[in-house]
């Protein structure tokens, strides 16, 4: 991998994610936010967060894989949402979903809850970087 993933000592613990992500090689890559839109932009899943995260994970599997990568490549995700309860209600098939896309690898993740996003029907926005040999 170009990138090495490090978790200081002094920092909490991470579960399924790390702290940092240092390059060593590749080519940077940043990727737009994905919102849950099948390609001729018509939003999935309407008030369904499973079916919008589902999308999204299939639209930046698309995305890194226009550029030469794997969904293994992305050192950091920003995922945008309306509602952390319904995160937090779906966290086991969203689990599910994720996995499907990028096996057991988790890069670092932030998640910020908005109160609405571009589209008002969607419900999950991720935005992303990776690194691409």
């Amino acid at each position: 991998m170009p990138f090495e993933l490090i978790n200081p000592g002094g920092l909490e613990s991470p579960v399924g994610y790390s702290h940092v992500a240092k390059i060593t090689g590749g080519t940077l890559v940043h990727v737009a936010g994905q919102a849950p839109f099948y390609e001729q932009g018509q939003v999935v899943g309407k008030g369904d967060f499973v079916a919008q995260f589902a999308q999204v994970m299939r639209n930046l599997k698309t995305a890194i894989e226009a550029v030469g990568g794997q969904p293994t490549q992305y050192t950091v995700l920003t995922i945008y949402i309306t509602d952390l309860a319904a995160y937090w209600d779906n966290k086991k098939p969203l689990g599910a979903v994720y996995q499907q896309v990028f096996g057991k690898y988790f890069p670092a993740i932030t998640l910020v809850e908005v109160s609405r996003l571009y589209n008002p029907e969607c419900m999950i926005e991720i935005s992303a970087i990776a690194v691409v040999d």
